[in-house]
């Protein structure tokens, strides 16, 4: 190990450079501060010994110079030779950046000592920088794996919500992190017909988002072996679309609660009907969604059930909703429901639907702007939010 040594005593100087040299030391010698502030500037040393009382620059300003010239993750072992023995000299010492100290004149055993503790802790002190890098690393790539794992899970969020002349959609998504366990779809099943579904699953990072995103394929509109939607039939159109609840009765095999993990999801799936201009719906343990009617107030429709796969005939059932012209539907995930202010209050149903009836003449997604930003407004902020906002809407035209 290559050593940085200042002191002005020439005596003392050589007595240092031949003992540190005896055990292997490579010693660099300076005769103050300045020159060993120059050397310092100059190299990288692990180690530096130096005399409190020389000329031209003291130890204690050289010391203060280093510890300030250092990098946050760099460190330096700094031994003090000194006379000084009272324990307020230590102290100032110690403030100034030295790590230990040496009595003068200056005893070999003890000095040696020192050292030894020294190269102790600089090996520790490498080897947490080693390992910090390490870590680094890992959360880096753990990051961009993270970030590429979102894209993947933002892909499947609607495009563009479906375009048809008598229904208009929109949708809103917030996770709490970089992953969610929510997800939402609105799609068109055929000429006439609409799908939609809100999923919450238990949990949030990368195992509810794996849930989340292996669900969504199953919901898929797309005619193949994996979806549930749809089955193939050998008569015009060539497909016949699944009822909502047979959509979660074959969910609710599939899926029963993992024992080891509680992992669970609750759902809402509805397909709207735009000839006969009703929505079939089936509710999973979901928060029951909110129907605003064109002349009445927003109301809540509780459809009692169990999340899926708590138990093994669920036995989920239809729910037919009539829509008039004008009329709204919301669905969403409870991430609204259970935003928490500073009181530990929560934002519930009511003002919920507060806000949804304030908003009934504007626009279906500005009334979702409307809903969100009082939700930030009661948490404080978005980063508050402890858990996905996911909202769907649906209002029927004339």
């Amino acid at each position: 190990m290559k050593v940085l040594i200042a002191e002005d005593e020439s005596v003392t100087r050589r007595m240092l450079q031949r003992t540190m040299e005896k055990w292997g030391y490579e010693v660099v010698m300076t005769r103050n501060g300045v020159e060993a502030l120059e050397a310092f500037r100059k190299e990288r040393f692990l180690m530096v010994i130096t005399d409190w009382v020389m000329p031209e620059m003291d130890g204690l300003e050289l010391v203060q110079k280093i510890r300030d010239s250092l990098k946050e993750t760099d460190y330096v072992y700094i031994l003090m030779l000194t006379a000084k023995s009272e324990k307020e000299d230590l102290i100032v010492g110690m403030n100034a950046g030295a790590d230990d100290f040496v009595a003068k004149p200056f005893d070999r055993d003890e000095l040696r000592v020192r050292l030894r503790a020294g190269q102790r802790i600089i090996e520790l002190e490498d080897m947490l920088q080693k390992r910090n890098e390490e870590l680094q690393t890992a959360n880096k790539r753990m990051k961009r794996d993270l970030q590429a794992a979102a894209r993947v899970q933002n892909s499947l969020l609607p495009g563009i919500s479906p375009e048809n002349a008598q229904v208009a959609t929109a949708w809103h998504f917030l996770p709490c992190e970089e992953l969610a366990g929510d997800i939402l779809n609105i799609f068109n099943l055929s000429d006439h017909e609409i799908g939609f579904y809100v999923l919450d699953v238990s949990g949030h990072g990368v195992p509810a988002a794996l849930l989340s995103v292996t669900l969504s394929r199953l919901l898929s509109p797309v005619l193949d072996d994996a979806s549930l939607l749809k089955s193939q039939i050998s008569r015009p159109p060539g497909y016949e679309i699944t009822p909502p609840e047979k959509v979660a009765n074959q969910l609710n095999k599939r899926f029963q609660i993992d024992l080891e993990s509680g992992q669970f999801f609750t759902m809402l799936y509805g397909i709207i009907n735009t000839r006969t201009r009703e929505m079939r719906y089936v509710s999973c343990g979901h928060p029951g969604i909110i129907y605003l009617p064109a002349d009445g107030e927003a109301q809540v429709l509780h459809a009692p059930s169990l999340p899926v796969g708590f138990v093994e005939d669920a036995g989920y059932h239809e729910h037919v909703l009539p829509l008039n012209s004008g009329d709204r539907v919301y669905i969403y995930s409870d991430g609204i429901l259970e935003a928490e202010n500073a009181a530990r209050d929560l934002f519930g149903a009511s003002r919920m639907l507060e806000v949804l009836n304030s908003a009934r003449n504007v626009p279906l997604k500005q009334s979702f702007q409307q809903l969100v930003k009082q939700v930030e407004k009661w948490t404080h902020s978005k980063a508050s939010l402890k858990d996905d906002v996911t909202l769907v809407g649906i209002e029927m035209k004339s």
